[in-house]
């Protein structure tokens, strides 16, 4: 067997197949999130500072006192930096309103445009294009 003659080949299926799981990893805001805007006010349980999106978690207390743990994703640190945000600006406890867009596949889901802090200052997170890309 001749193993030049398939080292092209093979070279390149297994290009093709690293490139379609790097594009794979990244995902369209519009494939996941629904595009009109919505407004939810809870409670900070968490933010994380991550690459290659930060988080947003947080709980939303009904009037019956049944709570509802919700995940939303925000933008990378860098684009949030040049933006006024740290790592400090969400601390547990605090109590925020949330602007973003519905999560298609998670209920309590969404991707974050604007968090309103305690005093109506407003935080923007992303985009304010619709879609929230």
């Amino acid at each position: 067997m001749n193993l030049a003659r398939w080292a092209a080949p093979l070279g390149l299926s297994l290009g093709l197949m690293l490139a379609a799981g790097a594009a794979w990893g990244h995902h369209s805001a519009a494939a996941e999130y629904w595009g009109e805007v919505k407004t939810w006010t809870g409670t900070i349980t968490r933010f994380s500072w991550i690459n290659p999106h930060s988080w947003v978690y947080f709980d939303i207390t009904d009037t019956g006192g049944k709570v509802a743990h919700w995940e939303c994703e925000g933008s990378a640190p860098g684009g949030l930096m040049r933006s006024g945000w740290t790592r400090e600006t969400l601390r547990p406890g605090l109590r925020v309103t949330i602007e973003g867009y519905p999560a298609k596949d998670r209920p309590q889901g969404c991707k974050v445009k604007a968090i309103i802090l305690p005093g109506g200052k407003r935080m923007t997170m992303g985009s304010d294009e619709p879609g929230g890309r």
